[in-house]
Protein backbone atom coordinates (compact mmCIF):
# COMPACT_ATOMS: atom_id res chain seq x y z
CA UNK A 1 0.00 0.00 0.00
CA UNK A 2 1.32 3.65 -0.48
CA UNK A 3 0.13 7.13 0.22
CA UNK A 4 0.63 10.21 -1.72
CA UNK A 5 0.69 13.57 -0.34
CA UNK A 6 2.05 14.63 -3.30
CA UNK A 7 5.50 10.93 -6.63
CA UNK A 8 6.63 7.13 -6.95
CA UNK A 9 9.73 5.31 -6.17
CA UNK A 10 12.69 4.33 -7.51
CA UNK A 11 16.72 5.45 -6.78
CA UNK A 12 19.24 5.51 -4.35
CA UNK A 13 18.10 5.95 -0.60
CA UNK A 14 19.12 9.06 0.94
CA UNK A 15 19.27 7.14 4.84
CA UNK A 16 17.11 4.85 6.91
CA UNK A 17 16.17 4.35 10.39
CA UNK A 18 14.10 2.25 12.55
CA UNK A 19 10.86 3.56 14.18
CA UNK A 20 9.77 2.38 16.89
CA UNK A 21 7.56 -0.73 16.88
CA UNK A 22 7.55 -0.73 12.41
CA UNK A 23 10.24 -1.71 10.43
CA UNK A 24 13.01 0.97 9.38
CA UNK A 25 12.05 4.07 7.24
CA UNK A 26 13.95 4.49 3.79
CA UNK A 27 14.09 7.71 2.11
CA UNK A 28 14.86 7.69 -1.81
CA UNK A 29 15.08 10.40 -4.05
CA UNK A 30 13.49 10.42 -7.31
CA UNK A 31 14.15 12.40 -10.55
CA UNK A 32 10.95 12.90 -11.92
CA UNK A 33 9.25 12.34 -8.96
CA UNK A 34 6.02 15.56 -8.89
CA UNK A 35 5.17 14.85 -5.13
CA UNK A 36 5.88 12.92 -1.90
CA UNK A 37 5.02 9.33 -1.39
CA UNK A 38 4.58 7.00 1.78
CA UNK A 39 4.44 3.19 1.07
CA UNK A 40 4.27 0.44 3.38
CA UNK A 41 6.41 -2.78 2.23
CA UNK A 42 5.92 -6.04 2.57
CA UNK A 43 8.23 -6.51 5.23
CA UNK A 44 6.57 -3.60 7.51
CA UNK A 45 9.02 -0.74 6.71
CA UNK A 46 7.97 2.34 5.02
CA UNK A 47 9.58 3.65 1.79
CA UNK A 48 9.41 7.61 1.36
CA UNK A 49 10.09 8.53 -2.09
CA UNK A 50 10.81 12.27 -2.43
CA UNK A 51 11.10 14.58 -5.89
CA UNK A 52 14.05 16.01 -6.99
CA UNK A 53 13.42 19.27 -4.81
CA UNK A 54 11.99 17.71 -1.21
CA UNK A 55 14.05 18.11 1.49
CA UNK A 56 14.09 15.06 4.08
CA UNK A 57 12.76 17.52 6.91
CA UNK A 58 9.52 17.72 4.65
CA UNK A 59 9.59 13.89 4.35
CA UNK A 60 9.67 13.53 7.83
CA UNK A 61 7.31 15.96 8.42
CA UNK A 62 5.32 13.79 6.13
CA UNK A 63 5.50 10.83 8.07
CA UNK A 64 4.43 12.16 10.98
CA UNK A 65 1.11 13.81 9.71
CA UNK A 66 0.71 10.07 8.17
CA UNK A 67 0.86 8.49 11.21
CA UNK A 68 -3.24 7.46 11.17
CA UNK A 69 -2.10 5.77 7.96
CA UNK A 70 0.71 3.86 9.44
CA UNK A 71 -0.81 2.45 12.12
CA UNK A 72 -3.97 1.26 9.85
CA UNK A 73 -0.97 -0.56 7.54
CA UNK A 74 0.59 -1.70 10.08
CA UNK A 75 -1.94 -3.73 11.84
CA UNK A 76 -2.79 -5.31 8.29
CA UNK A 77 1.09 -6.07 8.09
CA UNK A 78 0.37 -7.87 11.92
CA UNK A 79 -2.79 -10.47 10.65
CA UNK A 80 -2.19 -13.72 10.37
CA UNK A 81 0.35 -15.78 7.62
CA UNK A 82 -1.91 -17.03 4.92
CA UNK A 83 -3.08 -20.37 5.30
CA UNK A 84 -1.35 -23.32 3.57
CA UNK A 85 -3.71 -24.30 0.73
CA UNK A 86 -4.37 -28.25 0.83
CA UNK A 87 -3.04 -27.87 -2.83
CA UNK A 88 -0.09 -25.39 -2.81
CA UNK A 89 2.79 -26.99 -3.94
CA UNK A 90 0.78 -28.38 -7.31
CA UNK A 91 -0.59 -24.73 -7.65
CA UNK A 92 2.53 -22.89 -7.45
CA UNK A 93 3.52 -25.02 -10.47
CA UNK A 94 0.61 -23.79 -12.25
CA UNK A 95 1.40 -20.54 -11.79
CA UNK A 96 4.37 -20.30 -12.12
CA UNK A 97 3.66 -22.11 -16.19
CA UNK A 98 0.40 -20.22 -16.86
CA UNK A 99 0.91 -16.51 -15.13
CA UNK A 100 4.17 -15.43 -16.81
CA UNK A 101 2.70 -16.38 -20.50
CA UNK A 102 -0.76 -14.35 -19.71
CA UNK A 103 0.80 -11.40 -18.71
CA UNK A 104 3.63 -11.56 -21.83
CA UNK A 105 0.64 -12.07 -23.98
CA UNK A 106 -0.99 -8.68 -22.45
CA UNK A 107 2.04 -7.14 -22.77
CA UNK A 108 2.68 -7.54 -26.59
CA UNK A 109 -1.38 -6.35 -26.88
CA UNK A 110 -0.66 -3.63 -25.05
CA UNK A 111 2.43 -2.60 -26.70
CA UNK A 112 4.12 -2.79 -23.18
CA UNK A 113 7.64 -3.96 -22.46
CA UNK A 114 8.71 -5.83 -19.44
CA UNK A 115 11.96 -7.07 -18.50
CA UNK A 116 11.01 -9.93 -16.52
CA UNK A 117 7.97 -11.80 -14.39
CA UNK A 118 8.56 -13.28 -11.24
CA UNK A 119 5.79 -15.94 -9.09
CA UNK A 120 5.69 -15.47 -5.24
CA UNK A 121 3.78 -16.08 -2.45
CA UNK A 122 3.14 -12.82 -1.09
CA UNK A 123 0.90 -11.76 1.91
CA UNK A 124 -1.28 -9.34 1.04
CA UNK A 125 -0.04 -8.08 -2.39
CA UNK A 126 -1.63 -9.13 -5.66
CA UNK A 127 1.41 -7.85 -7.62
CA UNK A 128 4.27 -4.93 -7.64
CA UNK A 129 5.84 -3.31 -10.74
CA UNK A 130 9.25 -2.09 -10.25
CA UNK A 131 11.10 0.51 -12.06
CA UNK A 132 13.61 -1.44 -14.18
CA UNK A 133 10.38 -3.00 -15.79
CA UNK A 134 10.06 -6.45 -13.71
CA UNK A 135 6.81 -7.68 -12.60
CA UNK A 136 5.87 -9.44 -9.80
CA UNK A 137 2.72 -11.65 -9.66
CA UNK A 138 0.88 -13.52 -6.47
CA UNK A 139 0.66 -17.34 -7.47
CA UNK A 140 -3.18 -17.00 -6.28
CA UNK A 141 -3.95 -15.17 -9.07
CA UNK A 142 -4.61 -18.89 -10.33
CA UNK A 143 -7.63 -19.27 -8.04
CA UNK A 144 -9.72 -15.54 -9.29
CA UNK A 145 -11.79 -15.41 -11.67
CA UNK A 146 -10.13 -14.99 -15.31
CA UNK A 147 -11.89 -11.62 -15.53
CA UNK A 148 -10.39 -10.20 -12.17
CA UNK A 149 -6.87 -11.74 -12.77
CA UNK A 150 -6.39 -10.16 -16.24
CA UNK A 151 -7.34 -6.72 -14.04
CA UNK A 152 -4.46 -7.09 -12.34
CA UNK A 153 -1.93 -7.99 -14.68
CA UNK A 154 -3.16 -5.01 -17.19
CA UNK A 155 -2.89 -2.70 -13.58
CA UNK A 156 0.85 -3.88 -13.24
CA UNK A 157 1.37 -3.38 -16.85
CA UNK A 158 -0.09 -0.06 -17.22
CA UNK A 159 2.55 0.72 -14.15
CA UNK A 160 5.43 0.70 -17.23
CA UNK A 161 3.86 3.37 -18.43
CA UNK A 162 3.10 5.37 -15.13
CA UNK A 163 4.89 4.14 -12.19
CA UNK A 164 2.37 5.83 -9.85
CA UNK A 165 -1.12 5.98 -9.01
CA UNK A 166 -1.81 9.27 -10.21
CA UNK A 167 -5.24 10.39 -12.43
CA UNK A 168 -3.47 9.69 -15.34
CA UNK A 169 -2.17 6.02 -14.21
CA UNK A 170 -6.04 5.18 -13.79
CA UNK A 171 -7.05 7.03 -17.09
CA UNK A 172 -4.44 3.99 -18.46
CA UNK A 173 -5.96 1.25 -16.51
CA UNK A 174 -9.84 2.15 -16.99
CA UNK A 175 -9.02 2.54 -21.08
CA UNK A 176 -7.34 -1.19 -20.78
CA UNK A 177 -9.81 -2.86 -18.93
CA UNK A 178 -13.03 -0.90 -18.67
CA UNK A 179 -14.59 -3.17 -15.96
CA UNK A 180 -11.93 -2.52 -13.63
CA UNK A 181 -14.11 -1.54 -10.97
CA UNK A 182 -15.63 -4.62 -10.80
CA UNK A 183 -12.89 -6.47 -10.57
CA UNK A 184 -11.36 -3.77 -7.78
CA UNK A 185 -14.37 -5.13 -5.89
CA UNK A 186 -14.16 -8.53 -6.12
CA UNK A 187 -10.77 -8.24 -4.45
CA UNK A 188 -12.24 -6.58 -1.82
CA UNK A 189 -15.16 -8.56 -1.04
CA UNK A 190 -13.64 -12.12 -1.88
CA UNK A 191 -10.02 -11.66 -2.22
CA UNK A 192 -8.83 -11.42 0.92
CA UNK A 193 -9.84 -15.26 1.58
CA UNK A 194 -7.39 -17.02 -0.14
CA UNK A 195 -5.39 -15.48 2.26
CA UNK A 196 -6.54 -16.92 5.53
CA UNK A 197 -7.50 -20.50 3.66
CA UNK A 198 -11.48 -19.57 3.25
CA UNK A 199 -12.87 -21.23 0.24
CA UNK A 200 -14.74 -18.99 -2.56
CA UNK A 201 -18.02 -19.76 -2.66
Amino acid sequence: MQLTLQLNPQEPALRSHGDGGRGRTVFVRHRWALRYILRMLDDGSLRVTLPRWGSKREAQAFVERSAPWIAKQLLEHQSPPAVMHPDQPELRRRAAKELPEELLALAAAFGVTVSRVSIRNQRSRWGACSSSGSITLNWRLVLVPPSVREYVMIHELMHRRELNHSKRFWRHVAAACPRYQDARQWLLAEGRRLFTGQEIC
